[in-house]
């Protein structure tokens, strides 16, 4: 099981959209998720939508995430968050 991001625009264009690595860390990042995060909502076998103000709060849990463990589809993550937040869109996690 694998997630998919997309990160969509105020009309719910997509603007880019990726999928998780062969080590699913982004999936980890999710399932790790303490259930006051905002990441602890997402779906891992539906569609889970975040508006601009999640975002913010996702960015503020990516930011906790130690360098070590910062792979490259976990900073895709945090730039299509960041992207989302300043432009007031959406991030879409696409489940099995």
């Amino acid at each position: 099981m694998g997630l998919g991001v997309r990160v969509l625009d105020g009309g719910k264009g997509i603007q880019s959209e990726f999928e998780d690595d062969d080590e699913e860390s982004l999936l980890q990042f999710v399932i790790e998720a303490p259930d006051t995060a905002v990441r602890w909502g997402v779906s891992g076998h539906d569609e889970t939508l975040f508006n601009c103000k999640q975002a913010y709060q996702l960015l503020r849990e990516i930011a906790e995430i130690p360098v070590e463990r910062r792979t490259p589809v976990l900073r895709l993550l945090r730039d299509g968050t960041l992207w989302v937040y300043r432009n007031n869109g959406y991030l879409q996690f696409l489940g099995d």
